[in-house]
């Protein structure tokens, strides 16, 4: 599957005036009758962030595969992947574990609109897997939430993963 097949590729013109402050009256709000309200997605993103995280922790490939969108694209590590190679690894890594903690620090959500938001934050890792393998990693995730439908979905994610113990 191609970035062109990701349709979050129609958040790029909404991201760069985000983050670069432009558009019509240019400052960093929005403006005009067409602005969304998003006073509320801050709350409601963050609180699917920690349902992510929740599941995570659980090891519960279900409710982690729940919180994707059916277009969910991510680059980890180097690597590009689908949604179904995300689902099916996502199966394979929980199942193959046997203890699995993570602390996310530094979160930041910046709202896109009504319908869209990304958010940042820092992890680190500590897996034991059955086979008895400890994993210490850290590092940066990002995240871009799309709500479909009303409910709130991951689109896209992008995370690097460093050795704790380097």
């Amino acid at each position: 599957m191609s970035i062109n097949h990701f349709r979050g590729l129609q958040l790029l013109p909404l991201i760069a005036a985000t983050v670069m402050g432009c558009g019509e009256g240019s400052s960093n709000q929005a403006n005009g009758p067409e602005a969304a309200d998003t006073s509320h997605v801050s709350a409601e993103v963050e609180a699917a962030v920690w349902s992510f995280h929740a599941a995570d922790t659980a090891r519960n490939a279900e409710a982690v595969i729940d919180l994707l969108s059916p277009e969910f694209y991510m680059f980890v590590d180097g690597a590009r992947n689908d949604y179904e190679g995300v689902v099916t690894g996502t199966r394979q890594f929980m199942a193959s574990l046997d203890h699995f903690s993570t602390e996310w620090t530094d979160l930041r959500i910046i709202p896109l609109g009504g319908d869209y938001a990304v958010a940042s934050f820092t992890f680190r890792d500590s897996i034991e897997t059955k086979a008895g393998e400890l994993i210490r990693n850290t590092g940066p995730t990002t995240l871009i939430w799309e709500r479909n439908d009303g409910t709130w979905r991951i689109a896209y994610a992008d995370a690097d993963h460093y050795p704790v113990d380097r």
